[in-house]
């Protein structure tokens, strides 16, 4: 898992609505294909507007802590209900409802946080010197993490079957403890300050090392309280401490 969670399960989850209808008979196969993907397509689109609306408010952290949460107990959810039914889940038509219910409730979890922040926090964390190389490899890391698990998903729900849904809830339970041990808070953060918000300061105090250089070329004796005044806010003389 990359400093993004990828959406790459995500786009297995109409697959896994399709198998329930179908092994429960829920509904014609004819429906089938248009609830597995139309209908899951909107709710995942209608559930980034969340993310749009509170990310700089709320900020980071407890959007991607409550959809890893939220995606986790979705999971576990559903492969409990499969593990416990399995070919019998057709003659427990509710059962089979709650489950595809949980399917949508992770899309909507995982729609207003992973998916959207997942694309956001990489912009925002590096400096502009490697900005450019750092967004190529967390984009490509995303897309081949997405290939990756597109690719055996379909095999996995068919032989481990239920286990499918809990080994991805547990990648969601390390997506919650990476989110709160690792991941820090970058609403309202410049770029300037990524370095100082990851506890580098390396960066930071190079940059002033250099600014004390800068001035002092310039003639002037510098105490550091006052580097960041501007040429309007002091006159400086060879001689003069500011």
């Amino acid at each position: 898992m990359d400093t993004h969670t990828p959406p790459s399960s995500l786009a297995q989850k109409p697959k896994s609505l399709k198998l329930l209808f179908q092994s429960s008979y829920l509904l014609g196969l004819a429906a089938t294909s248009l609830l597995a993907t139309g209908v899951y397509g909107i709710v995942n689109c209608l559930s980034t507007i969340p993310a749009i609306l509170l990310i700089d408010r709320l900020g980071r952290r407890p959007l991607l802590m409550a959809g890893a949460a939220g995606t986790f107990i979705s999971l576990v959810i559903v492969g409990a209900i499969i593990g416990a039914y399995g070919s019998s889940l057709a003659d427990n038509k509710v059962d089979g409802w709650v489950a595809v219910a949980f399917i949508y409730i992770y899309d909507v979890n995982f729609s207003y946080s992973f998916a959207p922040i997942g694309w956001v926090l990489p912009s925002e964390i590096f400096n502009l010197t490697i900005r450019s190389k750092a967004i190529s490899i967390t984009t490509s890391t995303t897309w081949m993490c997405n290939f990756i698990i597109g690719l055996v998903t379909p095999d996995m729900l068919a032989k481990i079957t239920w286990g499918t849904y809990i080994f991805f809830a547990a990648f969601c339970l390390i997506a919650f403890a990476f989110t709160y041990f690792f991941v820090p808070e970058t609403c309202a953060q410049t770029l300037e300050d990524m370095d100082l918000v990851f506890g580098d300061t390396a960066a930071h105090e190079e940059k002033e090392r250099l600014r004390q250089i800068e001035v002092q070329l310039c003639g002037v004796r510098v105490n550091g309280n006052d580097l960041e005044k501007g040429p309007s806010e002091a006159v400086f003389n060879n001689d003069e401490e500011v």
